[in-house]
């Protein structure tokens, strides 16, 4: 049987002169003009240097890009973090004896963040996140993936298929404005294990039969790392007026959609089970404050007793340029600088998504943002065009490559013609150590990971604490959140 092949994905990019981007063209012709005009104008040579000089200071930082940004992006970014260390922002400080109100609430872009708990026609409690500053709402699921073990390729080929068409159902409506699946890997306290075997066990079941489930649970764990897997999809507010500021409202449409979803996940070869409030509170507690995993695991059910949504943040963080301290902890997040290059199989993340005792807090997030039905239809029209006067206007490697890209937006036009959905998609890739820890083994573990997947990647510079809020798969969608205008961005 031929294995199954997937790719064809394409950045987005208008043809313009050179290899340059269409508006940046634009740019480069309307400074070109100012300075004739200039010069015509004033018939002075100096005049005429000085209006060059600064075209090409304008325009040189636009045409050049490093790592994926352009010379402009990254000198607002950092005219951006200098600003905030210097109003002290990149510091928090919470408690009951904090300026800051509350015990411990979660810093950022989060800070405006709630949870509430409801229950479905069905009798299913879940807990949802409202985002009050993009106004979205977000409920997360828990999924138990099914391994590939004895699997047929047919059915590991199936289950595919029916994740992508899942993806592409969420996106017709326009409702969803991104879906993200985290692959989590925590250090295993065998907790869970213990507490469900105790649950199991009578009271008044033989000896022998007590002790040989309790060996058993307590050999369950492997290397000592487990992993969580959750998916969040997050909604933009429907309505108009008072339905649009009612929660209550927001949560009962969001609970007549969840029996849909979760029935494509099972296609999918996902059984998914949304989470209820008391486990969204464990899991951001647990991954802000590492030392607090055993007593949130055993109290369990339990927590809502003792922790609120306004106490489940550090008590204390630094953002740095290049790494995020919470708690006692230090974290780097990597996000994707470019796609898997040219066709790949269904297990080219398998390196990077694998847990390893060397890396026991690794997490990987991949953020789908769907485009409407009517969007998908005028970008992938869109994007056939761009690619095709690339083509025309473009010589030797550098038209072979237009040549490939003529022939996947091609394919996007007809995919999307027989129904496919067209995403957006990126990886953020979250590493959590203690202080101690050794974080530039780790750093080096981490691009091996990215590079056996052919993925590259590139450390979040200026925004460490916003993409660790993001890898943890509750509802924040950076690309909503940006400081820096799209018009100087790659």
């Amino acid at each position: 049987m031929t294995a199954r092949m997937y790719g064809r994905w394409e950045r987005p990019r208008s043809a313009g002169f050179f290899g340059l981007a269409w508006g940046v063209s634009m740019l480069g012709l309307g400074l070109v003009i100012v300075v004739m005009a200039g010069f015509m104008l004033t018939r002075s040579l100096t005049t005429a240097l000085g209006l060059i000089v600064a075209a090409a200071a304008v325009f040189t930082p636009l045409a050049i890009t490093v790592n994926g940004r352009t010379g402009w992006e990254l000198a607002l970014l950092r005219v951006q973090f200098a600003a905030a260390r210097s109003r002290g922002e990149h510091l928090y400080r919470s408690g009951r004896f904090a300026r800051i109100p509350g015990v411990a609430k979660l810093p950022g872009l989060l800070a405006d963040s709630r949870l509430s708990e409801y229950e479905t026609a069905g009798g299913r409690r879940f807990g949802m996140l409202h985002i009050r500053r993009s106004d979205h709402y977000t409920v997360v699921l828990r999924v138990i993936p099914r391994g590939k073990e004895l699997v047929d390729q047919s059915q590991i080929d199936a289950w595919v298929e029916g994740y992508g068409q899942f993806l592409a159902t969420q996106s017709r409506g326009g409702e969803v404005v991104a879906v993200t699946a985290v692959l989590d890997n925590v250090v295993e306290t065998r907790l869970k294990q213990s507490g469900e075997v105790t649950r199991l066990v009578r009271p008044d079941a033989p000896e022998f039969a007590r002790a040989v489930m309790g060996e058993a649970a307590a050999d369950i764990g492997g290397v000592g790392v487990r992993i969580e897997a959750r998916i969040a999809i997050t909604y933009r507010a429907i309505g108009k007026g008072r339905v649009r500021r009612d929660e209550a409202e927001q949560a009962r449409e969001t609970g007549q959609r969840l029996q849909g979803v979760l029935s494509q996940l099972a296609r999918a070869g996902l059984p998914a089970t949304p989470l209820q409030a008391w486990e969204v509170l464990a899991l951001v507690r647990t991954r802000y404050d590492l030392a607090s995993q055993r007593d949130v695991e055993a109290a369990g059910a339990q927590l809502v007793r003792t922790q609120s949504w306004d106490s489940v943040g550090p008590i204390a963080h630094v953002d740095g340029w290049d790494h995020y301290l919470h708690d006692g902890a230090r974290s780097i997040t990597w996000e994707m600088d470019a796609a898997p290059r040219g066709a790949v199989m269904e297990t080219v993340l398998e390196e990077l998504l694998r847990p390893r005792a060397d890396v026991p807090r690794k997490r990987v997030a991949i953020v789908y943002r769907l485009h409407s039905a009517a969007e998908a239809t005028s970008l992938v029209d869109s994007d056939f065009r761009d690619a095709v006067a690339a083509e025309q206007t473009e010589r030797g490697i550098a038209s072979a490559s237009a040549r490939i890209r003529v022939g996947n937006t091609q394919a996007a036009r007809e995919e999307q013609a027989r129904g496919a959905g067209l995403t957006r998609f990126g990886v953020l890739v979250t590493v959590t150590d203690h202080l101690d820890g050794d974080l530039p083994g780790i750093e080096a573990s981490v691009k091996a990971m990215s590079a056996a997947s052919r993925l590259s990647v590139r450390r979040c510079y200026g925004s460490q604490a916003a993409a660790f809020a993001a890898s943890l798969g509750i509802g924040l969608v950076l690309p909503e959140h940006t400081s820096i205008s799209k018009r100087v961005t790659a």
